[in-house]
């Protein structure tokens, strides 16, 4: 999800992405759920996929994503500071919050990248880099530092991304054209609901077991 939003897709995406299959991928999750709606959307668009299909996403990329399109005299463009600050406008508020989370640890874009860290692409590579470390540290039986994860992705999706993303939704729907960006909107919607979810089951679990451990 964090690649599709960065960037319109190449034909090379294209034919992995329908290689992959992600009306079959849709069936796990509970039928009407967001985030099955999204994968189907996705699935079935790239299934219809021609000569044009490049060209047409890529299109409809840059006219919502990239600002090109309005709605209301109000562009989608996907970074928190448009849809959080007074202004509207990039490289506001919450661009330095996230910018200072990515520090705290340790992480930073890399340098050949020229766009404001609250971008949802960088939010949700973000979570993807937690998610990676707090099942290593888990692997490793350091449940302190699993928390650790646990708590900042928790966090960072409550206060960071679900502060804008549903209004960034809303706006992006009404510009975009193709089946597959909008089934990208709620495939990732439904993803950051869940992700939610299992983020707080897992902490309830391990705290817990925390509290019975030995001192």
């Amino acid at each position: 999800m964090s690649r599709l939003f960065l960037k319109p897709l190449s034909n090379g995406d294209i034919a992995e992405m329908a290689q992959a299959d992600l009306i079959e991928r849709s069936r796990q999750f509970d039928e009407g759920s967001l985030i099955q709606q999204g994968f189907n959307d996705m699935g079935r668009a790239l299934r219809l996929r021609n000569s044009g299909t490049r060209q047409k996403l890529a299109t409809d990329y840059t006219m919502c994503f990239d600002g090109i399109s309005s709605i209301d005299d109000l562009v989608a463009v996907p970074y928190a500071s448009v849809f959080l600050s007074e202004s509207g406008l990039l490289n506001q508020a919450p661009r330095n919050e996230v910018y200072h989370l990515f520090l705290s640890e340790g992480v930073k874009l890399k340098p050949d990248i020229n766009l404001p860290e609250d971008h949802i692409s960088f939010e949700l590579e973000f979570l993807a880099v937690l998610s990676e470390r707090a099942q290593v540290n888990f692997m490793d039986h350091d449940i302190d530092r699993t928390i650790h994860y646990l708590t900042v992705s928790k966090s960072f999706i409550e206060e960071n991304v679900l502060t804008w993303f549903a209004a960034f939704v809303d706006r992006a729907a009404r510009i975009l054209k193709t089946r597959f960006y909008k089934g990208l909107l709620k495939a990732t919607q439904g993803y950051l609901d869940l992700d939610l979810d299992v983020l707080r089951d897992l902490y309830d679990v391990l705290s817990r077991g925390l509290e019975t451990r030995p001192s």
